[in-house]
């Protein structure tokens, strides 16, 4: 999986298939009280899943701390499936995965150069996995530095990762000389790869948008750049095909409808 990787960190290799995609999830160690991160976030968010589908509330706040309400909930399914795990191990994890009702409407893969002066693709697939839309796209920030470095910059390149997404149909705070005319897809959280090193530590709200009529596309504040005609195309896929529905523009209140996959070119 080296195309989503700069460095080898250890892990589970915890994934889950939908369709024809694998998102692999950031999952790496025992879990326990007092423990902060986005596996923390992640499993709280799957565990609130499983139960609103087994119609039960969510008694606990999702978030990234491993708190005791969570620990408490939690044992109740360990009890429930005879899970003999001290702390929150692999198995409870697993389950988890397995047991959890997950739908998304769109996959997004964007592959960046290592050289970000260079273009990218941006490709839209359904949730059935089949392409939609391919065209150019720019990760290239504002540090001339190397993308290794500068990703974890602020204002940096975009960070290579598995990211929980969302779309937004409006366009982000009526600004189009900066996002372009339509919408924006926007990157809540990293789930794998080199951005869950230093998403919400010096980067945070990545979105994918327009905002300029150069072919060469500008450089972004770490964000990924397209065309203003092809984020134009991408809203009406986004709205005819695929059916996506209509989100407000926001930076509060989180929706979670795709994966974007923000991979490296590895052949440029």
């Amino acid at each position: 999986m080296n195309e989503y990787f700069y460095d080898i960190i250890n892990s589970y290799r915890l994934k889950k298939s939908y369709n024809k995609f694998e998102v692999y999830e950031p999952f790496y160690r025992e879990l326990k009280i007092g423990d902060k991160g986005i596996d923390v976030w992640r499993l709280k968010y799957l565990y609130s899943r499983y139960l609103y589908y087994h119609y039960q509330g969510t008694d606990y706040i999702i978030n990234e701390e491993f708190d005791e309400p969570f620990y408490n909930s939690i044992n109740r399914f360990k009890k429930e499936y005879n899970i003999n795990e001290s702390n929150i191990g692999i198995e409870t994890m697993k389950l988890i995965l397995e047991k959890t009702h997950e739908n998304f409407y769109f996959f997004v893969e964007v592959e960046l150069p290592d050289n970000r002066s260079k273009l990218g693709k941006f490709k839209l697939y359904n949730n059935n996995g089949d392409l939609e839309f391919s065209c150019d796209a720019r990760g290239n920030g504002q540090h001339d530095v190397e993308t290794i470095k500068s990703q974890a910059m602020e204002n940096g390149d975009t960070p290579i990762g598995i990211y929980i997404a969302s779309y937004e149909s409006g366009i982000l705070k009526n600004n189009i000389r900066d996002y372009g005319p339509a919408g924006v897809f926007r990157l809540w959280y990293p789930l794998y790869g080199y951005a869950t090193k230093i998403y919400k530590v010096n980067r945070d709200g990545i979105l994918i948008h327009g905002g300029t009529e150069d072919e060469n596309l500008r450089r972004s504040h770490g964000c990924v750049v397209m065309h203003n005609d092809n984020i134009s195309k991408v809203q009406k896929i986004m709205i005819d095909k695929i059916k996506h529905p209509y989100h407000m523009p926001t930076k509060y209140v989180e929706h979670y409808t795709g994966v974007v996959f923000i991979k490296r070119l590895i052949n440029e």
